[in-house]
């Protein structure tokens, strides 16, 4: 059908986390004067920005195009990653943010939705599992390749180094735009393209509503979240600093981790096959809470390098799974839709819990990964992840 969109939403999503300073972050708004609160407000604007945005961008990509939905994604991220080369106060973080959380919710259900619908019919969730883990797993290759550049550039995190790594970041995602420009838009049936904006999104409430299998799907999803982007941006650099580790230290350990992830997300269909759907689907949304307690009771530079790097390749290897079984039980005429509203729940979600382990961070990082790691143990046996009914079936 469409397979080459496949590879150009590789080189896109590649593009868009070609971040060559993500790793230093903290430390870059930490010298120009911003608390850990603050940091973590930032974040949570951004991720309400997303929240708020998520259904609008959603009925877009389903009446407009989700090719074009991607092209202004990678416009809109372009154009906050410029702002920043010149912002220096937190009312400039926040326009940042807006922008920024405006440009992710305009990818966040069109490119799944582009994907799904690039395939071909038969065995079109198996080949979903397999799609999605290769773009998952090229995006957390740049995060293995942004870093230990972004690192040498950075050096000694001089807040003037900054400034060319944030530049070469712009570079890359106007490249993904121009990517964005050569996708093919996988035609819909013309009854279902005229549906009305307030149709896909009544249709796709009464489908989340309805649905238990994907009303289970949506509560793992949100509840059982890592918070993975506070782990990166926000409490991982400085715990690093506080172990004892070089600011150097924080782009390796990104790095290693983003390519174990690359491998993980790769091929997580794989223990799937080997363990079977409920197990693999339990212990990949357990795991990454036993891992953070591993991080809370780790002592020194090493051993917290070391457990971090198996926390970020593990912590969103259920991302492909999960995928294919939402979008095997979404219609085409609204997927953008209904993966937009899980995308909202989960954005409320995480808005609402980072400035919550942020502030637990103020007095204790250890107190807040012990937190983060109870939140979505507790969470995953709470909502029996090991029943997982199987989603396949109609």
């Amino acid at each position: 059908m469409y397979r080459g969109n496949i590879n150009k939403v590789v080189i896109i999503n590649f593009c868009q986390r070609f971040h060559l300073y993500v790793h230093a972050l903290a430390l870059l708004l930490l010298a120009r004067g911003l608390t850990l609160v603050q940091i973590s407000l930032i974040e949570s604007i951004m991720i309400f920005t997303i929240f708020v945005m998520e259904v609008p961008t959603g009925l877009l990509a389903d009446r407009v195009g989700r090719k074009w939905s991607i092209f202004a994604s990678t416009l809109l991220l372009a154009s906050a990653e410029f702002i920043f080369i010149f912002a220096r106060t937190f009312e400039w973080y926040v326009v940042i943010a807006l922008l920024t959380g405006t440009g992710f919710a305009f990818a966040s259900g069109a490119v799944e939705a582009l994907v799904y619908d690039s395939l071909p019919p038969e065995n079109r969730e198996e080949a979903m599992k397999r799609a999605m883990g290769r773009v998952n797993s090229w995006g957390q290759i740049a995060f293995v390749i942004a870093p230990i550049i972004g690192g040498l550039i950075i050096g000694d995190a001089a807040v003037e180094n900054f400034i060319p790594a944030i530049a070469l970041t712009v570079s890359a995602l106007l490249l993904g735009a121009i990517v964005c420009l050569a996708l093919r838009e996988p035609a819909l049936d013309t009854s279902e393209s005229r549906a009305g904006s307030m149709t896909l999104l009544r249709e796709g409430a009464q489908l989340l509503r309805h649905h238990r299998r994907l009303r289970r799907l949506t509560l793992l999803v949100v509840f059982t979240t890592p918070i993975t982007a506070s782990l990166v941006t926000t409490l991982g650099p400085p715990y690093l600093i506080e172990s004892g580790a070089a600011p150097f230290l924080t782009a390796v350990v990104l790095s290693f981790g983003s390519l174990l992830a690359a491998f993980t997300q790769r091929y997580a269909y794989k223990l799937e096959e080997w363990l079977g759907q409920a197990r693999a689907i339990a212990l990949l949304i357990l795991l990454p809470g036993a891992m953070y307690w591993l991080l809370a009771a780790a002592a020194g530079p090493a051993a917290t390098a070391l457990i971090m790097i198996l926390l970020l390749g593990v912590t969103d290897m259920k991302a492909p799974l999960f995928s294919a079984y939402q979008n095997a039980l979404i219609e085409s005429k609204n997927r953008a839709t209904v993966l937009s509203l899980i995308n909202m729940f989960l954005s409320l979600f995480i808005a609402l819990a980072a400035p919550l382990f942020a502030a637990i961070a103020e007095t204790s990082i250890t107190g807040a990964f012990l937190a983060i790691g109870l939140m979505i143990v507790a969470a995953g046996l709470l909502l029996r992840a090991h029943r997982l009914p199987r989603t396949a079936a109609a």
